[in-house]
């Protein structure tokens, strides 16, 4: 869908990434960055409850994202 030609843009990178962003990580997420290297585009985003690193490969559309930080609730009962 997306040829490496066409990632020379900003708006080219936003659109190529945000869709599977999105599938992976849900509506509310927000892109932070995004490195064009080559035909890759590596970046962070912020999704509900946690920070990811995303790398999408334009050349056979293969997306990827692994949490650097998830923000987790207690299990501890405050003290009364």
């Amino acid at each position: 869908m997306f040829s490496v030609v066409m990632l020379k843009s900003v708006d080219a990178v936003h659109i190529a990434v945000h869709g599977p962003l999105t599938e992976a990580c849900g509506p509310r997420t927000r892109m932070l960055t995004a490195e064009v290297h080559g035909p890759e585009v590596r970046g962070l985003a912020l999704c509900p409850g946690r920070v990811v690193r995303y790398v999408f490969d334009a050349r056979n559309e293969h997306f990827k994202t692994v949490d650097l930080l998830r923000l987790a609730t207690s299990s501890r009962k405050p003290a009364a």
